[in-house]
């Protein structure tokens, strides 16, 4: 199976190395210091005490690699739009997309069963550039429990308290035959990839996890144990744990209160979250995918976010001042 990841970053680049030091023949595209430490010295994980290294070919002209039987896109949703045209040089007639990402995907709302009024999701895809690009017929859906940081271009180092699995699952809920032979695949080659039919469920429980998190890492700078040195700050994040549980559940989507079964009383992660490694490197973090959409779910069956819609709006203008987000249209 032909395969790509497209991002070779934190999360592409455990998938490149995990995949390339078990034999599997995959190749990267990245670009940049990540690039050029790929090329000279390969491409290093680190989890705990096990260390994968493995040469993949990398590139930052996708175009170069032909079409793919399979392309993993691990780029952040905040910069994919403007990378379909390179997404869709590696997509031929039988080509299949998985898109593993945090936050809610551009293809949400394909073939997905309406139990309250559709959000508005456009500022995922605007203007449908995703959509006329890839296709949705080729799109497979990815959550990632998996967390990852970039140490230095080429090494990628592994949270201790964290899975690595990658659920896999059809925007219609369908087991079908090429989502069984690609988890089989990759599967052959290490990892651990299993297939759900509600796979906006997998999403939601992990995208409630990161709001939980993620704007407040990206507010103080902190990882994610500054949550359990304050009390104000543990009560927050309970509250958009709250608040995105009950967008989830008025919109159909049935997910458990996992709060303390995945940070308990006094979370101590030293991950820092991914939305604020973007922001510490300079790149544009997944606002929308992360905090904006929900609230786009929010407005559209009129639940109250207040914690929410307060903390999106720190972050936002946070992003503004620092130019990693479009400035205000009034």
């Amino acid at each position: 199976m032909k395969t790509t990841i497209f991002g070779a970053g934190a999360v592409g680049g455990h998938l490149a190395a995990r995949l390339g030091a078990a034999g599997m023949d995959v190749a990267a595209v990245c670009r940049g210091a990540q690039l050029a430490a790929i090329r000279e010295h390969g491409i290093t994980l680190q989890i705990k005490d096990e260390r994968y290294h493995a040469r993949v070919r990398a590139t930052d002209r996708p175009e170069e690699l032909g079409k793919q039987d399979l392309v993993i896109v691990t780029a952040k949703s905040s910069v994919l739009p403007q990378m379909a045209a390179s997404i869709a040089t590696l997509v031929g007639p039988d080509t299949s997309v998985v898109f593993a990402m945090n936050g809610i995907p551009w293809w949400y709302l394909y073939r997905a069963e309406a139990t309250a009024p559709a959000p508005d999701l456009s500022r995922l895809d605007p203007e449908g550039t995703l959509a006329r690009a890839i296709g949705y017929e080729r799109v497979i859906g990815c959550m990632i429990n998996s967390a990852n940081e970039v140490i230095e271009p080429g090494v990628i180092k592994n949270s201790p308290m964290t899975k690595n699995k990658f659920t896999l699952g059809e925007p219609d809920g369908t087991l079908s035959r090429r989502i069984r032979a690609i988890s089989a695949e990759l599967e052959r080659y290490g990892l651990e990839v299993p297939i759900t039919e509600t796979i906006r469920v997998e999403i939601w429980d992990k995208l409630l996890r990161n709001l939980a998190t993620s704007p407040i890492c990206s507010l103080t700078g902190e990882p994610i144990a500054v949550v359990g040195r304050h009390p104000e700050l543990y009560e927050t994040s309970r509250n958009l744990m709250r608040e995105g549980l009950a967008v989830a559940k008025a919109h159909g989507i049935d997910v458990a209160d996992n709060f303390q079964s995945s940070y308990g009383t006094r979370p101590t992660s030293p991950h820092k979250s991914s939305m604020l490694q973007d922001f510490e490197r300079g790149r544009p973090p997944e606002i929308d995918g992360i905090l904006t959409s929900i609230q786009a779910f929010a407005r559209a069956a009129d639940v109250p976010t207040p914690t929410i819609d307060a903390v999106t709006a720190l972050v936002i203008e946070k992003a503004r001042r620092i130019g990693l987000y479009p400035a205000a249209v009034w």
